[in-house]
């Protein structure tokens, strides 16, 4: 099929690549010059992790322009994903979604066929209905159903693995304004996925709720997982991945996203629960967990503070391993590494930091304040206290002899994730998220009995011995 996408940036990029690559005839469109002019000369400017070589293999099935018009002219579905920041209240503002139906519609007017619009963004529940819809249908002169269709079909994707939920996705949602339309997404999304998921078809606005609510359900795992975290590291013998991994294997919980450790971040989830607030407030409704959600969320940051005090006073070094919001990235939007880095600075701590690829970002967020490292043993350099946050494979693999000995005198060392549990410490006081302190086991020194483990979204468990090797947390 010939395609066009509008938005070309961490989402609309992969998701052309994926199309071209599985054969369909794609065109990217952007309003910036700069970003059109690199993929025209062959360069990628997108990091996400398998993007460039799957550029590579299908960009003669790719072209790039500006040029709105052209686009739509060419091609018989064109897919919308452009950003929909959230506004003063917490509603995503259509902004850029009509700035980019403006500019298409002279072409859909003069168009003699059907031609397809779909819309990737997240958007606030009955806009494309009520705003959208009529929008085209005013500037064009067209009905929306006959002379043209209109799609709310937004992935579920992570940054970090874009490509690879796109093509593995567990449902595919498909928000129509008629069956055509609805059809033609269908049979478009399974020419190109790989696994075998559930195809949710439904209305504009089902298809708006359901995305919204899907984001706050899964946040609201996270949270609860993290509030378990907190209650486990109160009582005496107790550990949370334990207790979560027999709660994951009960099918009607999950163990996908059920880990204690840091809250969620990044540029959907905390907005994502925003907007839901803001939907039930629209309708007349009350949201009473998703407050709770996003109450729990803030308090890991606290609690972090809080241990770090407890062991160091303010002027100490306090070394942060991994500030984005999740490993496999550099986003640092909402990462509560970083809500850290800050609430320590302003405490009067001396920061050290290292990430494997958001330091740029980090420094320019901070305004230059703390200390930047390359390397994460340097990070540790004279540090009271050592934070793991950010569950980046890389740490899994650090010389632990060799960060205590760049550490200062009675170091603690606070693993988020438990990622080093069961390795034994000479130096290092160990305290981990959602271990008890009183644990009879001896946590530093490794004397764990084998349990379930998981990743952090749960995926696959496998039976390990903790003190022989570590999950690859992702």
């Amino acid at each position: 099929m010939n395609m066009s996408f509008i938005g070309i940036g961490k989402l609309g990029l992969c998701s052309a690549a994926c199309f071209a690559a599985k054969g369909h005839r794609t065109i990217g469109v952007d309003s910036s010059v700069e970003h059109i002019e690199a993929l025209r000369s062959g360069r990628c400017p997108i990091d996400e992790p398998g993007l460039a070589t799957l550029l590579d293999g299908c960009r003669t099935r790719m072209e790039f322009t500006t040029d709105y018009g052209y686009a739509v002219q060419n091609s018989d579905i064109t897919l919308i994903t452009v950003p929909t920041p959230s506004d003063s209240s917490g509603r995503f503002s259509n902004a850029y979604v009509e700035t980019v139906l403006d500019r298409m519609a002279p072409a859909l007017k003069a168009k003699k066929t059907f031609h397809v619009v779909a819309l990737v963004s997240t958007v606030m529940p009955t806009t494309c209905e009520c705003v959208f819809k009529p929008m085209l249908e005013k500037l064009t002169g067209k009905i929306c159903g006959r002379d043209f269709g209109f799609v709310y079909n937004p992935e579920f994707v992570a940054l970090g693995s874009v490509i690879h939920d796109f093509l593995h996705p567990d449902v595919l949602l498909i928000g129509a304004s008629d069956e055509r339309s609805a059809q033609t997404c269908r049979e478009l999304y399974a020419s190109v996925v790989e696994s075998h998921p559930h195809y949710a078809v439904m209305n504009l606005t089902n298809a708006e709720i359901t995305k919204l609510s899907l984001n706050c359900y899964v946040t609201m795992k996270i949270s609860f997982a993290n509030e378990l975290a907190a209650i486990c590291e109160r009582i005496p013998e107790a550990d949370v991945d334990v207790v979560t991994s027999a709660l994951g294997a009960d099918t009607r919980i999950g163990r996908r996203y059920l880990k204690g450790g840091l809250g969620f971040g990044g540029p959907c989830f905390p907005r994502d629960n925003l907007a839901f607030q803001r939907c039930a407030e629209d309708a007349g409704a009350d949201a009473h967990l998703s407050p709770r959600v996003v109450r729990v969320n803030d308090e890991v940051v606290n609690r972090l503070f809080a241990m770090v005090g407890e062991h160091a006073r303010s002027g100490s070094t306090v070394a942060l391993l991994g500030l984005s919001y999740k490993p496999g990235t550099h986003i640092i939007e909402e990462s509560q590494s970083v809500m850290l880095a800050s609430q320590l600075l302003e405490a009067g701590y001396v920061v050290r930091m290292h990430d494997p690829k958001a330091l740029k970002a980090v420094s320019e967020a901070l305004r230059g304040r703390g200390v930047c490292c390359d390397d994460p043993y340097e990070a540790v350099a004279d540090a009271c206290v050592v934070v793991m946050l950010t569950d980046w494979p890389e740490y899994s693999r650090l010389d632990m002899e060799r960060l205590e000995d760049r550490a200062g005198e009675t170091p603690l060392l606070i693993d988020c994730w438990r990622a080093f549990r069961g390795v034994p410490l000479k130096k290092f006081t160990y305290r981990a998220f959602g271990i008890s302190t009183r644990f009879s086991g001896g946590i530093e020194h490794g004397c764990r009995p084998d349990i379930l483990y998981q990743d952090r979204r749960g995926r696959t468990p496998v039976l390990e011995r903790a003190s022989v090797q570590h999950p690859a947390l992702t």
